[in-house]
């Protein structure tokens, strides 16, 4: 049954007992082999380039590759939530800016896109802060601009509200250009823009300027510098009111005892100076006003117009508002009609409505002169009583006397003998 002999010679390795038929069936099977382990890898590379051609991964929103090619997208534009960016300012102090998400609004531009920033920097000790609903910062440029509610409280002493509003980091700088409206403690201020400076510490509000405290209101129709630092306001063309007086300048400096209440402690008003109490109206070049003595000074061509008719000048001016006297000071004239009254020193009393003169007294009317050491004039009477070494002169006349009455209705003066007094005097006949 088996072929003993061709056993033995296959194992021997005598002689190959496979016979042709055998070695040709083998040989076809392993070339059968070889061509499929490289024909399916082939297959399948085509076929799935077929399917990338036929059908559009792209348009499926749920394919991983989509989604891929999104993140992909957010990653090199930079996409963040809740990140803090760390600024260098120029005083080598840091500043913050952190924001709900970020966006980059063109990838590697660094310019970004920003929901609910929140800024903050500080002022030497202090700290100031800006919010708003939207922003936007140029990394480049260390520019933020702020959009939509924006609000900047510094320190705690004064929150600032505006529409729209850019900070610099790298100047230190701010600016607005819409309506801007500032709160303190008790005061509170509006205008139509504003810059802002950190280094310097100011705030200046330009175009029709309004400034409120408890008792006090500014006016402007130009601009007016707050410098947070120092508690002082200079504004242009101002107009300061507290209770029932007015103070007007070119360009008026306010000092404040807190920027919190904006309580004046006082104020300086620097060319065209006018102050406007109880109907009458003082101007000067300069002049000041010191809140807790309740007193103005002014200083160099004082003079003083009342509804009455009067002028009144002089070099130097003070008026007392708690004692409701204006004392004016060097070369004191006052004039109504042809009546001139010139005194070294002369108070008006406002309650009694009336000057008095100190030192010198002389009455000038129509060609005659009246002097004397003291006297007064009754505003409402309008007329001038002349006492102390009275003398009366005209066309080369003098008379003596106790006491001398120049009415400025009649521009006359006469001579008054009191009680046992005696009137003399030399008369020149023509």
């Amino acid at each position: 049954m088996f072929e003993t002999h061709k056993i033995d010679a296959f194992f021997s390795g005598e002689q190959n007992l496979l016979d042709k038929q055998e070695t040709i069936y083998t040989t076809r099977r392993m070339k059968v082999v070889r061509f499929f382990k490289l024909f399916l890898p082939c297959l399948t590379a085509m076929l799935l380039g077929l399917g990338v051609v036929l059908f559009d991964f792209e348009t499926n929103t749920d394919s991983s590759i989509a989604l891929a090619d999104k993140d992909r997208i957010f990653f090199e534009k930079f996409h963040i939530k809740n990140t803090v960016f760390e600024i260098t300012d120029l005083d080598n102090q840091f500043s913050t800016l952190k924001a709900d998400t970020i966006d980059e609004v063109s990838a590697g531009k660094k310019l970004y896109d920003l929901t609910n920033p929140q800024a903050m920097t500080t002022d030497k000790d202090k700290k100031i802060t800006l919010v708003a609903k939207t922003g936007q910062y140029n990394q480049n440029k260390q520019e933020l601009k702020l959009s939509t509610d924006v609000v900047a409280n510094y320190n705690g002493q004064m929150e600032v509200k505006t529409n729209s509003g850019f900070y610099n980091f790298a100047k230190e700088t701010g600016y607005g250009n819409e309506k801007v409206v500032g709160n303190g403690d008790k005061g509170y201020f509006e205008a139509d823009r504003f810059t802002f400076n950190k280094k310097k510490g100011e705030i200046t509000l330009i175009g029709n300027v309004y400034l409120k405290s408890d008792d006090m209101k500014l006016n402007s129709p130009k601009k007016a510098t707050l410098f947070m630092n120092d508690n002082k306001f200079i504004s242009d063309n101002a107009t300061v009111v507290k209770n029932n007086n007015t103070l007007y300048g070119d360009v008026v400096t306010v000092y404040f005892k807190d920027t919190k209440n904006f309580e004046i402690e006082k104020a300086f008003s620097d060319g065209n100076a006018k102050i406007i109490s109880s109907g009458k109206t003082a101007y000067a070049d300069r002049g000041e006003y010191i809140t807790t003595d309740e007193i103005v000074k002014l200083y160099d061509n004082v003079k003083i117009v009342d509804k009455s008719g009067y002028v009144a000048t002089s070099d130097y001016g003070i008026y007392d508002s708690k004692k409701q006297t204006f004392t004016l000071e060097k070369n004191v004239k006052v004039s109504k009609g042809n009546n001139v009254v010139t005194a070294p020193r002369a108070t008006y009393f406002q309650n009694k409505n009336e000057f008095r003169f100190y030192d010198d007294v002389k009455v000038s009317q129509d060609g005659s002169v009246a002097t004397a050491k003291s006297g007064v004039y009754y505003i409402k009477k309008n007329i001038a009583e002349l006492e102390h070494n009275v003398v009366i002169t005209k066309d080369g006349n003098m008379v003596r006397g106790d006491k001398a009455i120049s009415d400025f209705n009649t521009s006359k003066s006469r001579l008054v003998a009191k009680k046992g007094g005696r009137i003399s005097g030399k008369l020149i006949e023509k």
